[in-house]
């Protein structure tokens, strides 16, 4: 069979403590040695998932920043000490740490379901109200892009200009043409996943089965324990 499943598997609660881990360690530290590291760990996470692809073309952009960032840190010469160069620096270090971010994130959305990432917050113990605030969160977002891309074709055909110029030389315009119809979109499908809640039994205050194997396996701990040291460890690094 060529659909097998996955031997290796993370938990959903896996990937959610090392974001708030990654995001710890950049707080309490500005190193470009923990931002590799953190790096490191969400490419590692994404190659567990099988997402080779992505990890790739995150690799790609975050080489160009990184190196960017380095060299305008640590050069002498006068071609990196302007202004413009400096301030694009800035969003290169901004963006470098907040790509692992963004490659848990997407773990989460191409492998975890809405009802596995529901069962795995409730055996966290979490209040109801967070985890239905998180699961319609998760949920929205990818709705907000279809219906994004739906406003945009919609003001195509009445011909209104889209592109980058339209942007540049008419901005109020263009948010009115996209925040308008965005909210009125909003409220329509939070009724949408208001009633689809409702009909999944949200309001049972019951225990809940789940179709979906949700445990903490040997490979979650192993992997958060090797996230924790090598993040403790990076603190005290010096390689650049």
């Amino acid at each position: 069979m060529t659909d097998k499943k996955m031997i290796v598997n993370l938990d959903f609660r896996t990937l959610l403590f090392l974001d708030v881990l990654i995001m710890l360690f950049m707080l309490l530290s500005g190193k470009a040695e923990v931002t590799l590291i953190a790096f490191v760990i969400a490419g590692t996470a994404l190659m567990v998932f099988g997402l080779y692809a992505t990890v790739i073309r995150c690799t790609i952009v975050f080489a160009v920043l990184f190196l960017y960032y380095f060299a305008i840190t640590h050069s002498n010469g006068s071609i990196f000490q302007g202004s413009l160069l400096s301030v694009i620096g800035i969003i290169a270090f901004i963006i470098q740490r907040i790509i692992p971010f963004l490659m848990l994130a997407i773990a989460i959305k191409e492998r975890k379901n809405i009802s596995e990432i529901t069962t795995a917050l409730g055996r966290c113990r979490l209040p109801k109200g967070v985890i239905i605030s998180m699961t319609v969160m998760l949920r929205y977002f990818p709705s907000m892009k279809n219906d994004f891309l739906t406003i945009i074709e919609a003001m195509k055909l009445k011909g209104i200009d889209t592109s980058w110029r339209g942007i540049l030389f008419h901005p109020l315009r263009m948010l009115e043409y996209v925040i308008v119809p965005m909210l009125f979109r909003s409220l329509r499908t939070s009724e949408e996943l208001s009633c689809a809640a409702l009909v999944k039994g949200i309001e049972n205050q019951g225990q809940r089965s789940s179709y979906f194997d949700v445990k903490v396996k040997g490979i979650d701990v192993i992997f958060s324990s090797s996230a924790f040291v090598m993040l403790l460890m990076s603190v005290k690094l010096h390689l650049f």
